[in-house]
Protein backbone atom coordinates (compact mmCIF):
# COMPACT_ATOMS: atom_id res chain seq x y z
CA UNK A 1 0.00 0.00 0.00
CA UNK A 2 2.66 2.38 0.45
CA UNK A 3 3.94 4.21 -2.72
CA UNK A 4 8.00 4.80 -2.88
CA UNK A 5 9.45 7.70 -5.32
CA UNK A 6 12.94 9.52 -5.31
CA UNK A 7 13.05 13.11 -5.48
CA UNK A 8 16.55 15.46 -4.74
CA UNK A 9 18.77 12.88 -4.08
CA UNK A 10 16.18 11.16 -1.25
CA UNK A 11 13.60 8.11 -1.35
CA UNK A 12 10.47 9.23 -0.02
CA UNK A 13 7.92 6.93 0.89
CA UNK A 14 4.17 8.11 1.04
CA UNK A 15 1.34 6.64 2.61
CA UNK A 16 0.71 3.15 3.56
CA UNK A 17 -1.08 1.07 6.12
CA UNK A 18 0.68 0.17 9.57
CA UNK A 19 -2.34 -2.51 10.19
CA UNK A 20 -3.86 -0.11 12.46
CA UNK A 21 -4.12 2.80 10.16
CA UNK A 22 -2.94 4.87 7.23
CA UNK A 23 0.90 5.93 7.95
CA UNK A 24 1.93 9.62 6.35
CA UNK A 25 5.14 10.67 4.51
CA UNK A 26 8.74 9.59 5.63
CA UNK A 27 12.23 10.98 3.67
CA UNK A 28 15.26 8.59 3.51
CA UNK A 29 18.95 10.49 3.09
CA UNK A 30 21.04 8.33 1.88
CA UNK A 31 24.18 10.25 3.52
CA UNK A 32 22.99 9.48 6.37
CA UNK A 33 21.61 6.61 6.56
CA UNK A 34 18.58 7.98 8.45
CA UNK A 35 14.54 8.04 7.73
CA UNK A 36 12.92 11.08 8.99
CA UNK A 37 9.07 12.22 9.11
CA UNK A 38 7.97 14.85 6.58
CA UNK A 39 5.08 17.09 7.11
CA UNK A 40 1.52 15.38 6.67
CA UNK A 41 -0.03 14.69 4.05
CA UNK A 42 -3.59 16.75 3.92
CA UNK A 43 -5.75 13.36 3.92
CA UNK A 44 -3.53 9.79 4.80
CA UNK A 45 -3.59 6.98 2.80
CA UNK A 46 -2.47 3.65 0.81
CA UNK A 47 -2.72 2.45 -2.75
CA UNK A 48 -1.88 5.54 -4.01
CA UNK A 49 0.14 6.44 -6.68
CA UNK A 50 3.18 8.80 -6.52
CA UNK A 51 5.72 11.13 -9.16
CA UNK A 52 7.85 13.61 -9.45
CA UNK A 53 7.17 16.76 -11.67
CA UNK A 54 8.50 20.08 -11.75
CA UNK A 55 10.45 19.65 -8.04
CA UNK A 56 7.14 18.46 -6.42
CA UNK A 57 5.94 15.13 -4.81
CA UNK A 58 2.85 14.74 -6.09
CA UNK A 59 0.73 11.77 -4.29
CA UNK A 60 -2.04 10.53 -6.47
CA UNK A 61 -5.39 8.65 -5.61
CA UNK A 62 -5.36 5.88 -2.94
CA UNK A 63 -7.81 4.50 0.04
CA UNK A 64 -8.17 6.20 3.51
CA UNK A 65 -9.77 2.83 4.84
CA UNK A 66 -12.94 4.45 4.03
CA UNK A 67 -12.99 5.84 0.36
CA UNK A 68 -10.95 6.16 -2.66
CA UNK A 69 -9.07 9.61 -2.78
CA UNK A 70 -7.88 12.31 -4.86
CA UNK A 71 -4.52 13.98 -5.01
CA UNK A 72 -2.08 16.43 -3.62
CA UNK A 73 1.30 17.98 -4.51
CA UNK A 74 4.25 18.73 -2.03
CA UNK A 75 6.70 21.62 -2.21
CA UNK A 76 10.09 20.21 -0.57
CA UNK A 77 10.86 24.20 -0.62
CA UNK A 78 8.21 25.58 2.28
CA UNK A 79 6.96 21.98 3.38
CA UNK A 80 3.29 22.50 2.42
CA UNK A 81 0.67 20.27 0.71
CA UNK A 82 -1.93 21.52 -1.46
CA UNK A 83 -5.00 19.53 -3.16
CA UNK A 84 -5.50 18.80 -6.24
CA UNK A 85 -8.90 17.23 -7.10
CA UNK A 86 -9.64 14.50 -9.82
CA UNK A 87 -12.28 14.05 -12.19
CA UNK A 88 -13.18 11.01 -10.19
CA UNK A 89 -11.71 9.19 -7.06
CA UNK A 90 -9.81 6.23 -7.23
CA UNK A 91 -7.10 3.76 -5.84
CA UNK A 92 -4.78 0.65 -7.03
CA UNK A 93 -4.32 3.28 -10.71
CA UNK A 94 -1.72 2.95 -12.56
CA UNK A 95 0.75 6.39 -12.24
CA UNK A 96 3.75 7.94 -14.53
CA UNK A 97 5.26 10.63 -15.39
CA UNK A 98 4.68 11.57 -19.50
CA UNK A 99 5.25 14.36 -21.75
CA UNK A 100 5.63 17.10 -18.78
CA UNK A 101 2.10 15.54 -17.58
CA UNK A 102 1.27 12.99 -14.66
CA UNK A 103 -1.33 10.27 -16.05
CA UNK A 104 -3.45 8.08 -13.53
CA UNK A 105 -5.54 5.15 -15.41
CA UNK A 106 -7.41 2.39 -14.12
CA UNK A 107 -7.77 0.91 -11.01
CA UNK A 108 -10.65 0.62 -9.01
CA UNK A 109 -13.16 3.54 -7.99
CA UNK A 110 -14.78 4.08 -4.39
CA UNK A 111 -17.43 0.88 -5.65
CA UNK A 112 -14.55 -1.14 -5.75
CA UNK A 113 -14.90 -1.37 -9.31
CA UNK A 114 -12.53 -1.66 -12.27
CA UNK A 115 -11.50 1.27 -14.27
CA UNK A 116 -10.42 1.92 -17.91
CA UNK A 117 -10.99 5.62 -17.64
CA UNK A 118 -7.57 7.80 -17.08
CA UNK A 119 -6.86 11.37 -16.58
CA UNK A 120 -3.87 13.79 -16.48
CA UNK A 121 -2.17 16.52 -14.29
CA UNK A 122 -1.10 19.65 -16.10
CA UNK A 123 1.48 21.35 -13.95
CA UNK A 124 0.89 24.44 -14.87
CA UNK A 125 -2.97 25.38 -13.73
CA UNK A 126 -2.78 21.56 -11.50
CA UNK A 127 -5.79 20.96 -12.77
CA UNK A 128 -6.78 17.04 -14.12
CA UNK A 129 -8.35 16.53 -17.77
CA UNK A 130 -9.89 13.74 -19.39
CA UNK A 131 -7.93 11.46 -21.23
CA UNK A 132 -10.01 8.44 -23.78
CA UNK A 133 -10.77 5.19 -21.52
CA UNK A 134 -7.71 2.38 -21.71
CA UNK A 135 -9.09 -1.00 -23.87
CA UNK A 136 -9.01 -2.75 -20.94
CA UNK A 137 -9.36 -2.40 -17.27
CA UNK A 138 -6.28 -2.51 -15.79
CA UNK A 139 -3.81 -0.88 -12.71
CA UNK A 140 -0.34 0.00 -14.28
CA UNK A 141 1.41 2.42 -16.57
CA UNK A 142 4.63 2.72 -17.27
CA UNK A 143 7.08 4.95 -19.82
CA UNK A 144 9.43 2.98 -22.22
CA UNK A 145 11.15 4.11 -25.21
CA UNK A 146 9.04 7.49 -25.53
CA UNK A 147 5.63 5.30 -25.05
CA UNK A 148 3.33 5.76 -22.22
CA UNK A 149 1.94 1.88 -21.38
CA UNK A 150 -0.81 0.37 -20.03
CA UNK A 151 0.48 -3.23 -19.17
CA UNK A 152 -0.98 -6.55 -18.05
CA UNK A 153 -2.91 -6.35 -15.13
CA UNK A 154 -6.24 -7.97 -14.13
CA UNK A 155 -10.12 -6.70 -15.69
CA UNK A 156 -12.11 -7.48 -12.69
CA UNK A 157 -12.81 -11.01 -14.33
CA UNK A 158 -9.64 -12.74 -16.04
CA UNK A 159 -5.73 -11.67 -16.10
CA UNK A 160 -4.58 -10.06 -18.71
CA UNK A 161 -1.89 -9.96 -21.58
CA UNK A 162 -2.40 -7.00 -23.58
CA UNK A 163 -0.83 -3.98 -23.78
CA UNK A 164 -2.16 -0.72 -24.23
CA UNK A 165 -0.16 2.21 -25.75
CA UNK A 166 -1.10 5.19 -25.70
CA UNK A 167 -0.72 8.33 -28.50
CA UNK A 168 -0.66 11.73 -27.19
CA UNK A 169 -1.54 12.91 -30.83
CA UNK A 170 -4.95 11.19 -31.12
CA UNK A 171 -5.48 10.97 -27.34
CA UNK A 172 -5.80 7.04 -28.06
CA UNK A 173 -4.89 3.76 -27.18
CA UNK A 174 -4.02 0.72 -29.11
CA UNK A 175 -3.14 -2.64 -29.06
CA UNK A 176 0.00 -4.44 -28.18
CA UNK A 177 0.46 -8.10 -26.56
CA UNK A 178 2.44 -9.89 -24.25
CA UNK A 179 3.59 -13.47 -24.24
CA UNK A 180 1.90 -14.43 -21.36
CA UNK A 181 -1.01 -13.13 -19.07
CA UNK A 182 0.55 -11.25 -15.43
CA UNK A 183 -1.86 -10.41 -13.44
CA UNK A 184 -0.01 -8.12 -10.80
CA UNK A 185 0.65 -5.35 -14.11
CA UNK A 186 3.45 -3.93 -12.42
CA UNK A 187 6.35 -2.72 -14.43
CA UNK A 188 9.96 -1.48 -14.22
CA UNK A 189 12.45 -0.15 -15.96
CA UNK A 190 15.28 -1.39 -15.59
CA UNK A 191 17.60 0.22 -18.16
CA UNK A 192 16.89 2.00 -21.55
CA UNK A 193 16.60 -1.03 -23.76
CA UNK A 194 14.82 -3.58 -20.81
CA UNK A 195 11.40 -3.82 -18.78
CA UNK A 196 11.04 -6.00 -16.00
CA UNK A 197 7.23 -6.83 -16.01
Amino acid sequence: GVCLVAMDGYLYAAGGHDGFTAVNVVEYDPQTNKWSMQPPMLTRRSLAGAAVLQGHLCVIAGNDGESALSSERYNPLDGTWACSHMLGPREAAGCAVYRGHIYDAGGKDELDLKLCSAERLDPCGMRWSPVKCMRSKRMSLAVFSCLLLAVGGHDGVSDLKAIDVYDHETDSWYFGSLKSKHPGGIVAVLRPNKTLI
